[in-house]
């Protein structure tokens, strides 16, 4: 059994910008990954692993942000012989996550002026996975 954590803390900045214009848009400033996994010698296993990251400027003055969020996954696998059984359970709380975010300025017709904010592509809900592997 071991548990493992990776933590980044960062400040992604312009150095030869005006103070209020040098953010680097979508630069993280924290990020973690991590986890607990057991593994038996009866060929059983299991994970417990998430993966976070930070709110974060989308734009180079900040005043969009792109939210961040934490993703939990679950997994079980059974080992036998050079066969591997296994489930996942990705997104294990269903949490509302946006995979790619990025800022942009669009209009509708109906707008006389355009609106900067966050388009995005959304993360994955609840899922199961399931498999075999062989190992050779």
């Amino acid at each position: 059994m071991w548990v493992d954590a990776d933590v980044n803390l960062s400040d992604g900045i312009f150095v030869d910008a005006p103070s209020e214009a040098n953010h680097i848009s979508l630069a993280p400033r924290l990020t973690s990954t991590g986890g607990l996994t057991v593994i038996h010698p009866s060929g059983f296993g299991a994970s417990l692993r998430y993966r976070h990251i930070g709110d974060r400027p989308a734009n180079e003055d900040n005043s969009v942000v792109a939210e961040g969020y934490t993703v939990t996954n679950l997994g079980l696998s059974y080992a036998y012989g050079p066969f591997k059984y296994f489930v996942a359970v990705e997104n294990l709380f269903d949490v509302d996550w946006n995979e790619a975010q990025f800022d942009t300025e669009s209009r509708l017709i109906d707008e006389t002026q355009p609106v900067s904010e966050i388009h995005f592509t959304p993360g994955n809900p609840l899922n199961l996975q399931a498999g075999i592997s062989y190992e050779f």
